[in-house]
């Protein structure tokens, strides 16, 4: 064969010829087709396309809100609320109340001249006062149980939410790598029909076949486990939270917005996070309460006095009694040990506030720091996958013009299909990644 090739196509004719393959009209006119096929048009026959890949999203709003609504932790909270809210009208009020007293008596003279006996009573009505400054330091405990009862609050709120959407990305993650291995199965079929059909005219081996037959049985296997997770995933995430299906769907809302980040810089977000913490609000109100207690024992420092009223009948009412009360307990060392007990609490949560603002902030920084990481490796997956697909739909040509084994081009593409799968798993931890840096700097799902 020492004449000049004109091409690749003639090229690909003659290897058949000299190879005693019978090559059809059709298969050179194939062979010559794919020659001139752009390598993305070869990809999109044999690989699934980027483009059609499942994308992470995020549930709606209204199942949020609906979930939120009926989820016991949450209702737990909100009757605690209401429990700090009566308790708090307790401390307002006080505690103390009027006291009555009644006694009744008989007295017996037996000297004259007043001998004889007489029936005697006498009622009594009192009350403990409470200062102006105990007064002031119940209302600030009052304040600080409801601090304290929405920091709670808002901490089963957030702990929900964050177990809510790592379920969500999930059972998501799950359901798109069954989408594509669903696809997958697809071309990987209509390539096995193809080769079926040119085997027929003569134009592939037996052994061609058989390897495609144990790549489509490959897919096939790889798609049930799949379809086997995406089932778990999607079963365990409506058990725990059925309010987020409506019918047999899942509720959520257009792909694309679960990638973006916070159009925000770290300073900013990073107070976002300080502020929407419920570590922290936890702790505030934990600091509100000490501080508030300090209080009460300064102000129980001065004891409260008693003062009351009475009126009493002596010798069987030919005597009228009529008088005031006053009580004053003398304060002991113990209510000063009580109030140092109670400032050193003060500093103890001031310190473990500062302890927690440190850590929070550590978080954030790495929380951060992790999702800038996440959605660069997103973006540079998706050029991986890309010049993979490209190296496999290039060794796609080869074997067509039979410069390379099928086995050559099966292995760049499952170098290539593997790529595709990082692609996905890439989006979803940018997903997650995203959508916990807005979770804690309350910038999802805010209240």
């Amino acid at each position: 064969m020492n004449t000049p090739i004109p091409s690749r196509t003639l090229l690909a004719c003659a290897l058949a010829l000299a190879l005693a393959l019978p090559a059809s009209p059709a298969w050179c006119a194939q062979s010559k087709a794919a020659a001139q096929t752009p390598t993305a048009t070869l990809a999109e026959t044999a690989l699934p396309a980027l483009d059609s890949l499942p994308r992470p999203s995020l549930p709606q709003t209204v199942a949020i809100e609906r979930t939120l609504a009926e989820t016991p932790a949450l209702q737990e909270a909100q009757a605690m609320q209401q429990a700090a809210a009566h308790n708090g009208a307790v401390l307002r009020a006080g505690t103390n109340e009027f006291t009555a007293q009644a006694q009744v008596q008989q007295r017996r003279i037996e000297t004259q001249p007043d001998a004889g006996r007489y029936t005697e009573w006498q009622l009594l009505i009192n009350r403990q006062l409470r200062l102006p400054a105990q007064a002031l330091a119940d209302a600030r405990m009052a304040e600080a149980l409801q601090v304290s009862a929405e920091a709670g609050r808002a901490a089963a709120r957030q702990q929900l939410l964050g177990g809510l959407l790592t379920a969500w990305f999930a059972a998501e993650r799950a359901q798109a790598e069954a989408t594509l291995a669903q696809q997958d199965l697809a071309l990987i079929d209509a390539q096995v029909k193809a080769l079926q059909r040119r085997q027929a005219l003569g134009d592939a081996s037996v052994l061609d076949v058989e390897q495609m037959q144990a790549e489509q049985a490959r897919a096939h296997a790889t798609l049930l486990l799949a379809q086997g997770l995406a089932a778990s995933s999607r079963a365990a995430l409506l058990a725990r939270y059925p309010q987020l299906a409506q019918g047999d769907t899942l509720l959520q809302q257009p792909p694309g917005d679960a990638l973006a980040l916070p159009a925000m810089s770290a300073d900013q977000l990073g107070a976002q996070a300080a502020q929407a913490s419920a570590l922290l609000m936890a702790q505030r109100a934990a600091l509100q309460r000490a501080q508030a207690t300090a209080e009460q024992a300064k102000a129980a420092r001065t004891p409260q006095p008693t003062v009351g009223a009475y009126v009493g009948s002596d010798r069987g009412g030919s005597e009228r009694i009529v008088g005031l009360q006053f009580a004053m307990p003398f304060g002991g060392p113990a209510r000063v040990s009580q109030e140092r007990a109670a400032l050193a609490e003060v500093d103890a949560a001031q310190w473990r506030l500062r302890d927690l603002q440190a850590q929070t902030q550590a978080e954030f920084a790495q929380l951060y720091a992790s999702a800038q990481a996440q959605a660069a490796a997103a973006n540079a997956a998706a050029q991986a996958a890309q010049t993979q697909i490209q190296a496999s739909a290039r060794m796609l040509r080869a074997y067509q013009l039979g410069e390379a084994g099928l086995s050559d081009w099966l292995l760049a593409r499952r170098s290539a299909l593997d790529a595709t799968r990082m692609l996905l798993q890439s989006r979803f931890d940018a997903a997650v990644s995203a959508a916990q840096l807005k979770l804690q700097t309350g910038l999802l799902y805010a209240p």
